[in-house]
């Protein structure tokens, strides 16, 4: 092949990576969204939030109403799903770093659950993207 060939081949190549850097599609939304929640303190427990109640009840739990409209409201203004429908948490979950649960959501009419994993004892947790 000749100088020519080959610096044309390269020259091409180079124009194509290029090409393929530059892209009009936004880049897709992150697969969690760290929320700050101020947990709750169950009613039927007297434990701390580090401890837990020698009977098995929760310390410190998360307010299911809360936690349902903040993931509404991580769901549409960061995921941008649309048609969100009803959310449901399940009560009584326990503000434990490292527990995870799910949330049902509805999603145009289908049922979806979302992850949320506790990312610390001060209540802060992530909502997984709807699956």
């Amino acid at each position: 092949m000749s100088r020519r060939a080959v610096a044309t081949v390269v020259l091409c190549c180079a124009a194509l990576a290029g090409l393929a850097a530059c892209s009009d599609t936004p880049a897709p939304a992150p697969a969690t969204k760290t929320v700050t929640a101020t947990p709750t303190t169950s009613a039927s427990s007297s434990a701390s939030a580090s401890g837990g109640s020698p009977s098995g009840n929760p310390g410190r739990v998360f307010d299911p109403r809360t936690m349902q409209a903040d993931v509404r409201k991580i769901l549409t203004e960061t995921y941008e799903v649309r048609e969100v429908g009803d959310v449901l948490c399940p009560a009584n979950q326990t503000v434990k770093d490292g527990s995870t649960f799910t949330c049902t959501v509805q999603v145009a009419g289908e049922g979806k659950t979302v992850t949320i994993t506790v990312t610390g004892e001060d209540g802060r947790y992530e909502v997984g993207a709807p699956a």
